[in-house]
């Protein structure tokens, strides 16, 4: 109820607590008439796939969220394949870290179909998941159009040198990603 409220509150960090679904629920739900909240750094919780597509909830509508941490915790491709669908809406969020989750290529190929759409990302942070090089591939394809990323993670993925290919193959129609970390 406060996060509807309020209208000072900036930064919210609840990391490392024991936050479940539930709770991501409520504050989805607040964000979505919350106008000044900036960050949102919920990492290593309990937060699964049904707190990620509450949160793609308060993405579709929220205007202020600049930043929004949820890395480390029960993520899986599905709840990115949600906050991907949002992102394609969303005109505020310039960082997003989903790193250390379960996500596999199919939330990869998720994350290539928002950035090709998305033009306020900045950075992606998606490392430490289950990624290999095809998902590599096509986020690599969406950079060859996206014209906002400016660092991609994708550091202790399972990519191989068709991966690695690929992404320089992109870095040479891409001229806004200034940092890469593979």
């Amino acid at each position: 109820e406060c996060l509807k409220k309020n209208n000072t509150l900036q930064e919210l960090k609840i990391s490392e607590n024991v936050i479940r679904n539930n709770g991501l629920i409520k504050i989805g739900e607040a964000l979505q008439i919350n106008t000044s909240l900036q960050t949102l750094d919920v990492l290593y919780n309990k937060i699964s796939d049904d707190g990620a597509a509450a949160i793609s909830e308060c993405l579709k509508k929220n205007n202020t969220l600049q930043e929004l941490k949820i890395s480390e915790n029960n993520i899986t491709s599905n709840g990115l394949i949600k906050i991907g669908e949002a992102l394609q809406i969303n005109a505020s969020l310039q960082t997003l870290d989903v790193s250390h989750n379960r996500i596999s290529d199919d939330g990869a190929a998720a994350i290539s179909e928002c950035l090709k759409k998305n033009n306020t990302l900045q950075e992606l942070k998606i490392s430490e998941n289950n990624i290999t090089s095809n998902g590599l591939i096509k986020i690599g394809e969406a950079l060859q159009i996206n014209a906002s990323l400016q660092t991609l993670d994708v550091s202790n993925n399972k990519i191989s040198d068709d991966g690695a290919a690929a992404i320089s193959e992109c870095l040479k129609k891409n001229s806004t990603l200034q940092e890469l970390k593979i």
